[in-house]
């Protein structure tokens, strides 16, 4: 146990310095920033996400994949880099040729120079993701959250020094965004420069690369598209001050999702080695489910019940984006306790599987949003969010139990779903800043008391670890 805490403290390290320099820095933000900005930078950051999962094609994965297998680390590394930096700069000169096209769709409005922005943040983005995952591929939990830190920094950095003294549009979060991903680049560059080392690229194994990379393309584009139908929807139905105040909350909400993303970094290797060496190891994945659930549980409560002295230091303009967030933390809840319950499609190689669940979650969200944003707005689209993402966890863990089945205790699971789901409505509709944190406090002590013999066993544990 020791070891994986270990494991799970110096690769997500990181993780925490960056929500914390989040929590800090966006409130300073919105004092610079207004929320119709904010929102165009949510629509750019929207595109540039499906652009670079475009571009990538599936390589960063088979990077992944292949990377204990292939000797030359750094033929390796520029192999994978070669055709998303070509792919990249297709996609660059599509969008600087069609510049006044897509900025009339993504904003309502021309803006000059911006496909040259797209491009250079697209480029930068794709060497960063290699970067990043060099470090990771060689365990150095250490650097993978100093690059993590620097990154958060840069993009900090970058966004208010552009905002003071250029302009404060939407143009500074996406200069933040580049600066942020150049500063890690740069050190990355210069701790591993053994990996990478410029090499002649091998063409006949990108091919290879390819036959495993490209065939999870589509589920990958599918999650982007079960993840963006939220501001799709509001830049159908509803403004850019929506859109930002809606992306204001996912910022107090990234929190969370940062903590998932340390999470699901340390946990997908421990659970194949653990699979791999020890296959009859139920217990252990069952007992890790019943912790992180005890876990995420109780920090989503403890995030919610502090969401409206949290938005208080924001400028007045955001402070309503406080009744949106609510809804909103069901997304990395559900995802990091589904993380735990998935693991019969992964071990069994029924990954097709993703797709489906992705699929069908997609539609939910998507007539969610349909029903709900022309009517409640941005709340609206955090509803359908939270609770399409519900139906993303049944879904996963529903068919991973037909493959590989472990006996999780869903009845409780459910349980702190419904009393994470109350607090939440309650805390969207509920305007009353006294009344709200006595609810989410009880919600706490029913999460408490509902994983009750799971306190005792990490009482008793930490006890043994001190002797």
């Amino acid at each position: 146990m020791k070891q994986y805490i270990k494991g799970f403290l110096s690769f997500s390290a990181g993780t925490w310095i960056r929500a914390i320099v989040s929590f800090f820095s966006t409130p300073v933000i919105s004092y610079l920033i207004v929320p119709e900005e904010f929102g165009k930078a949510a629509m750019f950051t929207l595109v540039y996400n499906i652009a670079l999962l475009v571009s990538l094609t599936g390589l960063d994965q088979s990077f992944v994949r292949y990377y204990y297998q292939e000797e030359k680390r750094n033929e390796l590394f520029w192999s994978c880099v070669f055709l998303p930096f070509t792919f990249g700069i297709s996609v660059s000169l599509i969008f600087i040729l069609f510049e006044s096209h897509l900025s009339l769709i993504l904003f309502g409005k021309d803006y000059q120079g911006i496909g040259l922005i797209f491009s250079i943040s697209l480029m930068t983005g794709i060497f960063q993701r290699f970067n990043q995952l060099s470090i990771r591929m060689q365990k150095r939990g250490v650097l993978y959250s100093i690059l993590d830190v620097v990154n958060s920094l840069g993009n900090v950095g970058g966004t208010i020094v552009f905002a003071l003294t250029v302009s404060k549009s939407f143009y500074a979060v996406v200069w933040g965004q580049i600066c942020g991903n150049v500063s890690a680049l740069v050190l990355g560059f210069i701790t591993d420069r053994e990996s990478r080392k410029f090499a002649k690229v091998n063409f006949k194994k990108i091919g290879e690369f390819l036959k495993y990379g490209l065939p999870l393309l589509p589920s990958s584009l599918l999650f982007w598209l079960f993840s963006s139908i939220d501001r799709i929807s509001l830049r159908q139905y509803s403004n850019f001050t929506e859109i930002g105040l809606y992306s204001a909350a996912f910022k107090i909400v990234s929190v969370m999702q940062l903590f998932q993303a340390g999470f699901t970094t340390f946990w997908i290797p421990l659970a194949y080695e653990r699979f791999e060496t020890r296959p009859d190891s139920r217990e252990f994945f069952k007992k890790a489910n019943q912790m992180v659930s005890l876990t995420i549980f109780l920090f989503g409560l403890l995030v919610l019940s502090f969401k409206d002295m949290i938005f208080l230091l924001f400028a007045r303009s955001y402070r309503n984006a406080s009744f949106i967030a609510p809804f909103l933390i069901l997304q990395p809840i559900m995802y990091v306790v589904s993380e735990t319950t998935v693991l019969g499609i992964n071990f069994t190689k029924k990954t097709y599987w993703h797709i489906v669940v992705t699929g069908l979650s997609a539609l939910a969200n998507f007539a969610g949003n349909q029903l709900l944003v022309p009517y409640l707005g941005a709340k609206g689209a955090a509803i359908s969010t939270g609770l399409s993402y519900v139906l993303f966890f049944t879904l996963r863990t529903l068919i991973a139990e037909k493959l590989y089945p472990i006996g999780f205790n869903l009845k409780k699971i459910y349980a702190g779903v419904l009393v994470v789901s109350l607090v939440a409505f309650f805390g969207t509709f509920l305007e009353n800043f006294l009344i709200f944190p006595l609810l989410s406090v009880t919600g706490i002590f029913l999460i408490l008391l509902l994983y009750r013999d799971e306190m005792i066993y990490l009482k008793n544990h930490f006890k043994n670890l001190h002797r």
